[in-house]
């Protein structure tokens, strides 16, 4: 690993959010509606604190292992096979990810902006993008995060300032009257929304300074945090508890009726829409590129960019088995459950504990540690 493929960690926290806002925050106000009525925005919080506190501990995992990703570490703490099973696991749970990915946003786009255009087209395009700089290194991502993540977060939140007149804050009340049997039940829903921040196992040996990767981590998703309150609580306050449960895409419909001054923008979810596709674009572009990673290093191939395009092949067919929007939806609530949650919060919490009982890494770290302040 040269410079050249090393990032630093204003760009993980721009992979970082590029990688975890994506299709998640379409659906994400009648989500937490429908599991906490108006004090869903708490659930948010509570979801957000749990992925920080994890990515705290996939950190201390990779320093635990310097110059490691999951894929060779994981081999060293559960035994080869299972360390392979877990990879492969990994590697599948990604590729599914793409396919959601790229199947909701033909979907979104079919509706709000290429109503004519079919499905496959739209699919294809985007993968065909995203395979492009998957076959890149891991630096190359990073600028690119680092240049679109504020073309899409701060247009977003600026358009949001004009509807402040429609809101209704009373639709935020009655305040923390949900039971915590239906808090706790919702939980397990709205920390899916957080997935993306467990490719911290993949990108944090191709960091320059490796021991930032924390910080970087609970600064990105505590930003994460705050934009999600705030789609949550601008769709409660302008439509209510009640209809933003009848709604598909809440997130989009706030922009539909919000007008701005002096009507020099007309179509304003136009707009947003076209921000939302550079979103989702490097949500897939870095979910690819982690896929390709892990494949190559399951493999042991010294290059694996040429993997891409067949692996944009498998997640374009596999993108069109949902039948419509409805199946879409009931995939992905049995994909966040089975594998979302066991990979993006249980397996690396495990992973770490029996590292810590087996006493692993430790003499390891400290020792490449020691060597690299006496080089500089």
């Amino acid at each position: 690993m040269n410079d050249q493929e090393k990032i630093t960690s204003n760009q993980l926290m721009a992979i970082m959010l590029s990688t975890i806002i994506g299709i998640g925050i379409l659906t994400l106000p009648r989500t937490v509606t429908e599991a906490a009525g108006p004090d869903g925005w708490m659930l948010v919080l509570a979801g957000g604190v749990v992925a920080i506190i994890l990515s705290v501990v996939i950190s201390r995992l990779g320093l635990m292992f310097p110059g490691k990703t999951v894929v060779e570490y994981s081999g060293d703490i559960i035994t080869k096979p299972l360390g392979f099973i877990f990879s492969l696991g990994f590697f599948t749970y990604y590729v599914l990810f793409c396919a959601f990915e790229a199947r909701v946003f033909a979907e979104v786009t079919k509706q709000f902006l290429l109503d004519r255009t079919p499905s496959e087209a739209i699919i294809i395009t985007m993968l065909l993008g995203a395979a492009y700089l998957a076959r890149q290194d891991i630096a190359t991502v990073g600028r690119v995060g680092e240049m679109l993540v504020p073309v899409f977060i701060l247009p977003s939140i600026l358009f949001l300032l004009p509807g402040i007149p429609e809101m209704d804050l009373t639709n935020l009340l009655p305040f923390m009257r949900t039971s915590p049997g239906k808090l706790l039940t919702g939980f397990g829903t709205i920390v899916t929304s957080y997935l993306g921040f467990e490719a911290l196992l993949l990108f944090q040996p191709f960091m320059a300074r490796p021991r930032d990767a924390a910080k970087a981590m609970t600064v990105a998703l505590s930003a994460i945090i705050l934009i999600y309150v705030l789609a949550v609580v601008t769709a409660v306050a302008m439509f209510g508890v009640v209809e933003i449960q009848q709604l598909i895409w809440p997130t989009f419909s706030v922009y539909r009726v919000i007008e701005i001054p002096g009507a020099f923008i007309e179509n304003i979810h136009g707009v947003v829409m076209a921000l939302w596709v550079v979103a989702v674009y490097t949500t897939l572009a870095v979910f690819f590129f982690a896929a390709v990673t892990i494949l190559g290093r399951i493999l042991a191939l010294k290059e694996y960019s040429f993997t891409a395009l067949p692996l944009a092949l498998l997640i374009y067919f596999l993108a069109l088995v949902p039948n419509n929007v409805s199946q879409v939806y009931n995939y992905l609530d049995a994909f966040s459950l089975y594998l979302g949650i066991p990979f993006g919060f249980v397996l690396p919490a495990v992973l770490y504990i029996i590292a810590r009982v087996r006493g692993m890494g430790k003499e390891g770290g400290n020792g490449r540690e020691k060597q690299a302040k006496k080089s500089g």
